[in-house]
């Protein structure tokens, strides 16, 4: 487990080499927030439209931060050394940037960004040294919140009491996905509010299998406060505490006092997040404001489904499906490697999801709790999106990232999908994860550095020293890293191999019996585990 916690980590900070700055999604607009949080100038937090983009804030980007139009060669572009590349007051400071818009981001709450000024604020005279370097400083900071969510995985699926191995299966999910470790990598918001739908849906776990305590309770509203400060899709978050409770009274018929005390419990400590959004709509007439704009663009329908609704659709689904999985940094939407391993991950998830209410290994009101943020979040998504189409014809919103939320309860139902399996082939599912992983992020990476780094002579060999020279760190730390990322993919490759290879302790080939439904209380014990 630990082993996969730390190649966990080494990815997503190699990751934040191999991706140069600006090449997340709005990630200038989110250094530049921080920015303005650390110098007060975004506190207390700006009406929609009224936060410019500031100058200081394009330093150590050497890179465009919308889409490009194909390869960057960066290999064949001088760069200063780094003693000499410019800071944020250098670049012209807080002086608002010319020809960009207003940072529609305020349209988000305020945590996150509040938490970027604060470990912003332990970097002496961040705005005079190169800017390149503080950019670094933030994207460190934002694997900081990477590190809990192999831990959380593995923990809901041990609380769900999935067999051994698919516990430590779980925990290998995120290395599976190239755009989520990518994301962790960068600076985003959707770095805060990941692991916080992941705690909740350990709470929501815990609930599931009998804790009616108004502790938990209290642990899930706060949590849940938590999400609603940090981004508009943890609106979701009251609904699925209503549903959880309705499951764990409907399964404990003589404790529905209890669930429903912890339910109100639960929702009274949403209050302070919720605040937020009902002063929006107070203030603003409207739950979530535009942000670029003063007021929120006229979006009445000019186009009705017949008009391409059909197009709309499936470009929206096979949209949401690959940027899950892997970013395409040009729009291009190209049918490539990286989409066709994208296509069978999200064609092997779907299958898996739809196996386990058939299989039973799982009862089906956890499933259904479990699978209702990324429903949820699918169902806001989309309705955003089809309100840009109705309105303009335009394709927007296909961000398949949004469905982070519900990560770890798709995950573990899919997961749930093998627990039938008999001892000896279940050991082999977190290898065949892990290698699936390893195949999935070679070649997206490799994808990545031809399109950023490989020069325009098709010369490879000159990408590792073009990104040692841009890095904002000495090329030792890279070469540490890189070692740390070596050593942990061949300890925990041996390590599931060795898992996989153990020879089962059983002689038949009886399936395990599925998780049953909670019926009474349970005080929370330690998961059974499969004899090993």
């Amino acid at each position: 487990m630990w082993l996969i916690v730390v190649l966990h980590l080494a990815v997503v900070l190699a990751q934040t080499a191999i991706f140069p700055n600006f090449r997340s999604p709005d990630e200038r607009q989110h250094v530049d927030l921080i920015v303005a949080v650390a110098q007060g100038r975004a506190w207390p937090w700006p009406d929609p439209g009224t936060l410019a983009v500031t100058e200081g804030s394009g330093a150590g980007g050497f890179t465009r931060s919308n889409r490009i139009g194909g390869p960057l060669h960066l290999a064949d572009l001088p760069v200063p050394p780094r003693a000499d590349r410019a800071s944020f007051a250098d670049a012209g400071g807080s002086a608002p940037a010319d020809r960009v818009p207003a940072n529609q981001l305020i349209q988000h709450p305020p945590l996150y960004y509040a938490l970027g000024a604060a470990a912003l604020a332990l970097v002496p005279g961040w705005d005079r040294i190169p800017f390149d370097l503080t950019y670094l400083v933030l994207r460190w900071w934002n694997v900081l919140f990477a590190a809990a969510l192999p831990l959380l995985l593995w923990a809901v699926a041990r609380r769900l009491r999935l067999p051994e191995p698919l516990p430590i299966a779980a925990a290998l999910v995120p290395l599976a996905i190239p755009e989520l470790t990518h994301t962790e990598s960068a600076v985003n918001n959707d770095n805060l509010l990941v692991p916080l739908f992941a705690v909740l849906t350990l709470l929501v776990a815990r609930v599931l299998t009998g804790d009616l305590s108004r502790r938990t309770a209290l642990a899930i509203g706060g949590v849940g406060s938590l999400a609603l400060l940090t981004k508009g899709f943890a609106l979701l978050v009251p609904a699925w505490i209503l549903m959880v409770y309705a499951v764990a009274a409907l399964r404990q018929r003589d404790r529905w006092r209890a669930a429903g005390w912890s339910l109100g419990v639960a929702w009274l400590a949403c209050l302070p997040g919720l605040a937020w959004w009902v002063h929006n709509r107070i203030v603003y007439g409207s739950l979530q404001p535009h942000g670029r704009f003063t007021s929120m663009p006229d979006l009445t329908a000019h186009f009705s489904f017949a008009d391409g609704g059909v197009f709309w659709l499936l470009r929206f689904l096979e949209r949401m499906n690959t940027l899950f999985f892997v970013h395409d940094q040009t729009g291009a939407g190209l049918h490539h490697w990286p989409w066709r391993l994208a296509l069978l991950a999200g064609v092997l998830v779907v299958v898996a999801v739809v196996a386990t209410p058939m299989l039973r290994t799982l009862p089906h009101a956890t499933i259904v709790v479990l699978l209702f943020p990324t429903v949820a979040l699918l169902a806001i998504v989309a309705k955003g999106s089809y309100e840009q189409f109705a309105a303009s014809h335009t394709y927007a919103a296909m961000q398949g990232r949004y469905l982070y939320g519900g990560l770890v309860g798709v995950a573990v139902v899919a997961l749930a999908a093998t627990a039938r399996m008999h001892d000896r082939w279940r050991r082999w599912v977190p290898l065949a994860l892990l290698g699936f992983a390893i195949l999935i992020q070679m070649v997206y990476i490799g994808y990545t550095l031809d399109l950023f780094w490989t020069p325009a002579n098709g010369n490879r060999t000159a990408v590792p020293g073009a990104i040692a020279t841009w890095y904002a760190l000495p090329p030792v730390v890279l070469i540490l890293l890189l070692a740390t990322l070596v050593a942990a993919l061949a300890a925990t490759l041996t390590a599931t191999i060795r898992l996989a290879s153990r020879p089962s302790s059983t002689d038949n080939d009886t399936p395990p019996t599925p998780t049953p439904t909670p019926t009474q209380p349970t005080a929370p014990t330690e998961p059974a585990r499969v004899p090993v």
